[in-house]
Protein backbone atom coordinates (compact mmCIF):
# COMPACT_ATOMS: atom_id res chain seq x y z
CA UNK A 1 0.00 0.00 0.00
CA UNK A 2 1.51 3.23 -1.22
CA UNK A 3 0.47 7.00 0.79
CA UNK A 4 1.33 10.50 -0.02
CA UNK A 5 2.42 12.71 2.49
CA UNK A 6 -1.07 14.94 2.07
CA UNK A 7 -3.04 11.55 2.84
CA UNK A 8 -1.86 11.49 6.59
CA UNK A 9 -3.40 11.65 9.30
CA UNK A 10 -5.44 8.46 8.03
CA UNK A 11 -7.45 5.54 10.10
CA UNK A 12 -5.73 2.06 9.07
CA UNK A 13 -8.27 -1.55 10.06
CA UNK A 14 -7.65 -4.39 10.08
CA UNK A 15 -10.39 -7.23 9.14
CA UNK A 16 -9.80 -10.87 9.39
CA UNK A 17 -11.48 -12.52 6.38
CA UNK A 18 -14.13 -15.43 6.76
CA UNK A 19 -15.78 -17.22 3.75
CA UNK A 20 -18.72 -14.76 3.89
CA UNK A 21 -17.71 -12.08 6.38
CA UNK A 22 -15.45 -9.82 7.73
CA UNK A 23 -14.00 -9.52 11.73
CA UNK A 24 -12.99 -6.07 12.54
CA UNK A 25 -9.90 -6.89 13.92
CA UNK A 26 -7.95 -3.43 15.05
CA UNK A 27 -7.50 0.12 13.88
CA UNK A 28 -5.02 3.13 14.33
CA UNK A 29 -4.53 6.49 13.36
CA UNK A 30 -1.33 7.17 11.98
CA UNK A 31 0.46 10.18 10.82
CA UNK A 32 3.67 9.10 9.24
CA UNK A 33 4.14 5.83 6.71
CA UNK A 34 6.25 4.56 9.07
CA UNK A 35 3.27 4.07 11.56
CA UNK A 36 1.55 2.62 8.79
CA UNK A 37 3.90 -0.04 8.28
CA UNK A 38 4.19 -1.00 11.56
CA UNK A 39 0.22 -1.47 11.74
CA UNK A 40 0.76 -3.16 8.15
CA UNK A 41 3.48 -5.48 9.96
CA UNK A 42 1.88 -6.59 12.85
CA UNK A 43 -1.43 -8.01 10.85
CA UNK A 44 0.40 -8.99 7.97
CA UNK A 45 -2.29 -12.06 7.39
CA UNK A 46 -5.21 -9.14 7.74
CA UNK A 47 -7.18 -7.30 4.97
CA UNK A 48 -6.04 -3.80 5.28
CA UNK A 49 -8.52 -0.80 4.59
CA UNK A 50 -7.48 2.77 5.02
CA UNK A 51 -10.11 5.19 5.73
CA UNK A 52 -9.51 9.11 5.69
CA UNK A 53 -10.02 10.59 8.55
CA UNK A 54 -12.94 14.13 8.75
CA UNK A 55 -11.46 17.26 9.51
CA UNK A 56 -12.38 17.23 13.02
CA UNK A 57 -11.40 13.71 13.73
CA UNK A 58 -8.16 15.06 12.89
CA UNK A 59 -8.20 18.26 15.18
CA UNK A 60 -9.16 16.22 18.15
CA UNK A 61 -6.22 13.75 17.75
CA UNK A 62 -4.03 16.77 17.11
CA UNK A 63 -4.93 18.76 20.31
CA UNK A 64 -3.85 15.75 22.57
CA UNK A 65 -1.13 16.51 24.49
CA UNK A 66 0.48 14.30 27.72
CA UNK A 67 2.12 16.09 30.33
CA UNK A 68 3.19 13.67 32.62
CA UNK A 69 4.99 16.38 35.03
CA UNK A 70 2.05 17.36 36.36
CA UNK A 71 1.63 16.71 39.76
CA UNK A 72 -1.94 15.60 41.24
CA UNK A 73 -3.65 17.90 44.10
CA UNK A 74 -4.32 14.92 46.32
CA UNK A 75 -0.60 14.06 45.92
CA UNK A 76 0.21 18.14 46.96
CA UNK A 77 -1.82 18.00 50.05
CA UNK A 78 -0.45 14.47 51.03
CA UNK A 79 2.54 15.71 50.77
CA UNK A 80 2.19 18.95 52.72
CA UNK A 81 0.49 16.37 55.74
CA UNK A 82 3.32 14.53 55.77
CA UNK A 83 5.50 16.97 56.57
CA UNK A 84 3.37 18.63 59.21
CA UNK A 85 3.09 15.14 60.75
CA UNK A 86 7.17 14.49 60.92
CA UNK A 87 7.48 17.99 62.02
CA UNK A 88 5.11 17.85 64.86
CA UNK A 89 6.76 14.92 65.78
CA UNK A 90 10.44 15.64 65.81
CA UNK A 91 9.52 19.14 66.97
CA UNK A 92 8.13 16.99 70.32
CA UNK A 93 4.95 19.09 69.78
CA UNK A 94 2.38 16.25 69.02
CA UNK A 95 3.92 14.35 72.09
CA UNK A 96 2.81 17.17 74.20
CA UNK A 97 -0.44 17.86 72.97
CA UNK A 98 -1.15 13.83 73.02
CA UNK A 99 0.77 13.39 76.58
CA UNK A 100 3.02 11.01 75.40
Amino acid sequence: MEFRKDDFPIALQAYELHENSLDFVAEQVVKTEEEAESFMSRYPDKLIRARDIKSFESEKFDDIEINKTIIPLWAVILGILLVLVIAAVLSGWLQRKLGL
